[in-house]
């Protein structure tokens, strides 16, 4: 069997993992639930459940690219690669990804951005923002020279809901599959979903506008994470979708080790 490489992008509320080929190809695409209690062997037989959904084996996975934002996690994963599946791991860094970071302090940045910046300059060769709308929203800013520049943090949508549901009595939890008919809701319901849905679209709008005015040449706006497909179609300044930027930037990594 060709070489396949395991990605595995360690997010504070999901895990999203996907195999890929020497040229690239998505072989595998799953997501499970971020647990903190958890030992290396339930995390390799977790993954290799998944595998096997895909009529795929341990055996057959050639190496291990990771991006952690959990600390207490990446050692875990470390030796899920190592020591169950054998296997090289490569961790997303400032000093493993392998483009320039226009910083104050490099070693700040987060390895799912770097992942989101290597993947993005990788795939498009050209000045980007990204907006990964994750538990946290962030964006990331890339030159027409492929240098990271930096970008904004914003609170993740699902954070900011979870957060009014604990500090306001009897708000009822919402569905974000589709967005409020109209702004002015006539019931808790949409009223959440206007406010939530709608004012994270004015943030995003606000703030690809403001980083578009400080980069040197009009930056392609592209979204990636959980619920890029909730917020984009609502943006007049998202230009796509590309759910599997991280992982593809972390696929970059492997090649690039």
């Amino acid at each position: 069997m060709a070489e396949l490489i395991l990605t595995v992008d360690v997010g504070n509320t999901s895990t999203t993992c996907g195999v890929y080929d020497e040229k690239g190809l998505i072989k595998a695409l799953f997501r499970f639930k971020t647990e903190k209690q958890v030992s290396s062997e339930e995390l390799f037989l977790k993954v290799s459940q998944f595998l096997a959904l895909f009529k795929l084996q341990a055996k057959d996975i050639k190496g291990l690219s990771l991006a952690c934002v959990v600390p207490p996690l990446e050692g875990l994963w470390i030796e899920v690669g190592r020591r169950w599946f054998l296997r090289e791991v490569v961790v997303a860094s400032y000093e493993t990804v392998k483009i320039p970071i226009d910083l104050k302090y490099p070693a700040e940045v987060g390895a799912d951005r770097l992942a989101n910046a290597l993947g993005g300059w990788e795939k498009y060769k050209t000045s980007l923002i990204i907006v990964d709308f994750g538990t946290a929203t962030t964006f990331d800013c890339i030159s027409e020279k492929g240098v990271y520049l930096g970008g904004a943090i914003a609170p993740g949508i699902v954070l900011s809901m979870e957060a009014l549901f604990r500090g306001t009595a009897k708000l009822p939890r919402i569905d974000f599959s589709k967005p409020p008919e109209t702004a002015i809701g006539k019931d808790t319901v949409s009223a959440l979903k206007s406010g939530l849905l709608f004012g994270f679209a004015g943030l995003t709008e606000f703030l690809i506008e403001k980083l578009s005015q400080e980069m040197a040449s009009k930056p392609k706006v592209i979204a990636t994470g959980g619920l890029a497909s909730v917020i984009s179609p609502l943006s007049t300044k998202i230009e796509m979708i590309d759910p599997t930027l991280t992982l593809d930037g972390l696929f970059y990594l492997w090649k690039k080790r």
